[in-house]
């Protein structure tokens, strides 16, 4: 995952690993030889993929008009 400007790493709020960017065009998880992009308004679970942690995490994003928030 490149660095775009104005983008925001999303972490595990547990163990600290990056699971997603995010930036004005949505989010944006990669793992492997998989990305996936999403964008408009919408809360995602992302379970962490580090075999000692597994945490839940929960993240709500909001392309239209303000920044991304994650709330984990």
């Amino acid at each position: 995952m490149g660095t775009a400007p104005n983008s925001r790493e999303i972490r595990c709020k547990s163990c600290g690993i990056l699971l997603a960017k995010t930036d004005a065009g949505g989010m944006t998880v990669r793992r492997g030889d998989l990305q996936a992009t999403f964008d408009g308004d919408f809360h995602a679970s992302l379970v962490c993929y580090r075999s000692s942690c597994k945490t839940l995490n929960v993240i709500r994003l909001s392309t239209a008009g303000r920044a991304s928030r994650d709330t984990a």
